[in-house]
């Protein structure tokens, strides 16, 4: 999943949080594999909008794009058929996938309404000083970017934190999430922060991430499925307007 590690400068924080100091960072990011940097080049191409729905994808265009030969660009665009950003047909070729229908969304928040707060749970049970100090640092840069009116950034600390959270719960079921998390993220990207930024969904996160300092699962969940009924209904409402 990408990372939006460092691209907000770094303010006094708000709400008590504490950003991580650069050098309290204990294991540093590892350069990626081939394939991994073709997934990291070609998703943020998706997720920015430079290429469009329904665009093709073909190997020679993302070999002279990431610049690494054909054996990588092929695991990595199996990863991002995995991940449901790209479509592979045979006898056609790669595209990018299609934009949710309203009645897609709503069926993958059905899916997100049931595992995302069980995830949290386990998290609150389950989380580490050092984990629950990394959640802590994504959702001070959270607040920057929201201050600053910084959508796209906004959009992918949002996707960090989540992810935080449910890679903390250690729980088997996270590879049911990857597989329509960063289609969802897509959507949430265009549809929601590039309109206008929700705001509410600050103190959400902030009553998360209080219920997981607290150690508190049952409200962690709670809280995780509030957050997770509002965002359906701000998507849905989003996805309708634009027909």
């Amino acid at each position: 999943m990408p990372s939006s590690e460092g691209r907000v400068a770094r303010r006094a924080p708000r709400y008590g949080l504490r950003l991580q100091h650069e050098n309290e960072k204990l294991r540093p990011e590892r350069p990626p594999s081939l394939a991994e940097h073709v997934c990291r080049v070609i998703r943020d191409d998706i997720l920015t909008g430079r290429l469009p729905a329904g665009a093709r994808l073909t190997e020679a265009m993302v070999m002279d794009r990431t610049g690494v030969s054909r054996t990588p660009v092929r695991e990595g665009l199996r990863t991002l058929e995995g991940e449901g950003l790209v479509l592979a047909y045979r006898s056609r070729g790669t595209f990018v996938t299609y934009r949710l229908t309203p009645e897609e969304a709503e069926l993958v928040y059905d899916v997100r309404l049931v595992l995302e707060p069980h995830l949290t749970g386990l998290a609150a049970s389950r989380i580490t000083p050092e984990t629950l100090a990394q959640v802590e640092d994504v959702l001070a840069r959270f607040v920057d970017a929201m201050d600053a009116a910084e959508a796209r950034e906004a959009g992918q600390l949002d996707a960090d934190f989540h992810l935080a959270i449910y890679e903390a719960s250690g729980s088997e079921l996270l590879s049911v999430l990857r597989g329509y998390w960063a289609r969802l993220q897509l959507e949430l990207s265009e549809r929601v922060y590039n309109a206008e930024l929700p705001r509410q969904f600050l103190e959400e996160h902030l009553a998360i991430f209080d219920a997981l300092q607290d150690g508190d699962a049952d409200r962690a969940r709670q809280e995780m499925r509030t957050h997770i009924e509002h965002g359906r209904a701000t998507l849905v409402k989003a996805l309708k307007g634009s027909r």
